[in-house]
């Protein structure tokens, strides 16, 4: 009489559904999935990180924005003084003393911000200077008494970059200002937004 055996031979290997995962495969499936991880991981940072300079862009573009039609509203007072010599000073003089910081053009209130300081303030070296000296330090565009850490806190460095001389007046009627904004503040840690703006003394005349 024969017997049937239903027990796998030791001699045989499994077969189908039976067969497990040998400690190589097992660690080459981790590494992928490992892989695959680090790769989503960089995808998310790198995500944030742009979402984070778009913002930078845009509050950077409104803070250039708000500075600069404050200099405009100031330039047009300062063509009105010179024209009708209220003070007795040209319009460049108004403005050299404004660049001094002897007059207070105050700061403009910026949404999201936190409470402002007083007044722009204008550093008297130009590009070159600024960048191939040492740097100079940027102001900050906030109250540092008053910071508040869920409200955006830039720095700035404000000044004029160029200037061109009117040969009817044969006197400076062109003024180009810039605007140099660090979004991250006191880190530094961010590329500057840098905008530039023309006041111009639209008479000609000194």
């Amino acid at each position: 009489m024969r017997t049937i055996s239903y027990l796998p031979s030791p001699l045989r290997p499994l077969s189908g559904r039976n067969r497990a995962f040998t400690l190589i495969e097992t660690a080459l499936a981790m590494l992928a999935i490992g892989l695959g991880l680090l790769a989503i991981f960089g995808l998310g940072r790198l995500g944030l990180q742009a979402v984070k300079e778009s913002e930078h862009d845009q509050r950077c573009a409104m803070m250039a924005d708000a500075v600069f039609e404050t200099l405009r509203d100031y330039n047009a007072r300062f063509i009105e003084e010179a024209r009708t010599n209220v003070l007795k000073q040209s319009w460049i003089n108004l403005w050299s003393h404004a660049f001094n910081n002897q007059i207070q053009i105050p700061f403009p209130p910026i949404a999201g911000m936190s409470y402002a300081v007083p007044s722009l303030h204008f550093w008297q070296k130009n590009e070159n200077e600024l960048y191939n000296e040492g740097k100079a330090s940027p102001t900050p565009a906030f109250d540092p008494d008053n910071i508040s850490l869920s409200d955006w806190n830039p720095r700035y460095i404000l000044y004029v970059s160029a200037a061109d001389t009117s040969p009817v007046a044969q006197d400076f009627n062109m003024l180009q200002i810039t605007l140099n904004i660090f979004p991250e503040g006191d880190t530094l840690s961010s590329e500057p937004r840098i905008f530039t703006a023309t006041l111009t003394n639209s008479g000609g005349l000194p």
